[in-house]
């Protein structure tokens, strides 16, 4: 038997880690997910290395930190010659198939793909964003900034975009291939458009809450710019997370069709398998008064990471933090496969395995923010139980919590434990080069501009982008 396995990963978009049967959550339904859990390794403490789509993914496919990427925006893009944890997969002989969402902007839309199965729901160049968009009817803006305007239970780009994912992978796994396989499989949601199908919306409406965290409120001016910006009340906040759950369970219906169709594949082909679930970030969903991601809190930052398959162990929890940036050298290590070089993350393989944990290794998240025109530069350090905010030039307002004793990030302890701030400051003060990150992320920033002037002024083709249907586009939504 060949011994190195067939890999599939379910990346979808924007999943709380928490909103799972398997962390404990008393309402929302993943049964294919908790089955998941159950025969296999849950990363019960993993975290995205950027709270924003491409940011995050690009960081996941290089193994590195936006730091190193340059890319601290969902206007970035990788260079073609930045490998990918898919070129050195490929380079052993693996045919790497991307099916669905990835997010790439620019004439390469592959990095490492040997193959793609399935188009982009998004536009592939810049420009080409907001109200640009001309497919989306009614809905233009419900995936971005406008996530407020529709709410409720019907149909969707999303939920269409998502079916044709599923589909085109299920009929890739109906065929047969001669090559070891890395299959990524890129769903949209259960990012916003705030819409579920309408039996599961209805569900859920009768019964979801508020978040107990909804009315609080740190002080820090950038949460606060972004609680303005959007405005939530009770009635939408209830609404929008009833259609989120059902969104949730969307996704976890889809995973139990893509993992039936591959076992049956695995089972064709005489090769072991394995199959690994993961998000790119979270969602507020009304926790401190917010939606979507671009924070720090557990809602935003955290993402879920299930692993199995040959040779990992079955039914364990590892609550040791880990890293979206782990993914690639997991999967090179089980390939036998040669990692990007100047990897920030590294192979969860000897965990998988029944290794011990490392209970002092930092996991880091970043972003740039905007605030008051200017960008702003923030850092997460996660060790043990505690985590540690900082954002650049707002050091007053830098945050502490013990999550052992605080989950919901209710109460800032920097003042009573001076003592563990004071190491994780240490810790930014010699590895946080603030000046140059703004420096470089302005550069980018100006090229981006230019970029999107040529992208809306000029009509070059966008081939691999998914035709939204018109039927997608109707809008009959319940609320």
């Amino acid at each position: 038997m060949n011994s190195k396995p067939d890999m599939l990963v379910f990346l979808s978009d924007q999943h709380h880690a928490q909103y799972v049967g398997y962390e404990g959550h008393m309402l929302v339904r993943t049964p294919h997910l908790d089955q998941l859990a159950k025969e296999g390794t849950v990363m019960s403490t993993a975290y995205t290395s950027c709270p924003i789509c491409v940011p995050s993914r690009m960081s996941m496919l290089t193994g590195q930190l936006p730091e190193k990427t340059g890319i601290y925006t969902n206007e970035g893009a990788l260079g073609s010659d930045q490998t990918t944890f898919l070129h050195g997969i490929a380079a052993q002989g693996y045919e790497t198939v991307l099916c669905g969402r990835m997010h790439f902007l620019g004439e390469d839309q592959r990095h490492g793909f040997t193959r793609r199965i399935m188009g982009e729901l998004t536009p592939l160049f810049w420009g080409r964003y907001g109200p640009a968009r001309s497919d989306l009817g009614p809905y233009v803006g419900t995936m971005a900034n406008q996530s407020l305007k529709i709410i409720g239970g019907g149909t969707s780009p999303v939920l269409e975009y998502d079916k044709a994912v599923i589909k085109a992978a299920l009929d890739y796994l109906q065929q047969d291939h001669g090559k070891p396989q890395c299959i990524v499989v890129g769903t949209y949601g259960p990012h916003h458009t705030f819409v579920a199908p309408p039996e599961r919306y209805t569900y859920y409406k009768e019964q979801v809450d508020i978040p107990e965290s909804f009315l609080h409120d740190d002080g820090h001016p950038f949460l606060r710019k972004l609680r303005q910006q959007h405005q939530l009340t009770e009635g939408n906040v209830k609404r929008l997370r009833a259609a989120y759950l059902g969104m949730i369970e969307t996704i976890d219906s889809q995973v139990g069709e893509v993992r039936g169709a591959w076992n049956q594949y695995l089972q064709r082909s005489g090769r072991p398998g394995m199959f690994v679930y993961i998000s790119d970030h979270g969602e507020q969903a009304g926790e401190h008064g917010l939606i979507g991601k671009n924070t720090f809190y557990e809602g935003s930052a955290k993402i879920p990471m299930i692993v199995e398959g040959e040779g990992v162990a079955q039914g364990r929890t590892i609550s040791q933090p880990v890293s979206i940036m782990d993914l690639g050298p997991t999967l090179c290590a089980y390939a036998g496969a040669k990692t990007p070089p100047r990897q920030d993350g590294i192979s969860l393989k000897p965990l998988l395995s029944g290794g011990e944990e490392d209970e002092e290794r930092i996991i880091v998240c970043e972003y740039v923010a905007m605030l008051e025109g200017c960008n702003v530069p923030g850092r997460m350090l996660r060790e043990g139980s505690w985590k540690y905010v900082a954002y650049a030039f707002h050091e007053e307002h830098n945050q502490l919590f013990d999550l052992s004793s605080d989950p919901l990030e209710m109460h800032n302890v920097i003042h009573e434990r001076a003592d563990i701030a004071k190491q994780f400051q240490a810790e930014l003060d010699v590895s946080w080069d603030i000046p140059s990150i703004i420096e470089k992320h302005q550069v980018r920033v100006e090229h981006h501009r230019l970029l999107a002037e040529w992208g809306l002024a000029t009509d070059v083709k966008e081939h691999e982008r998914w035709p939204v249907p018109e039927s997608a586009t109707r809008l009959h939504v319940i609320e």
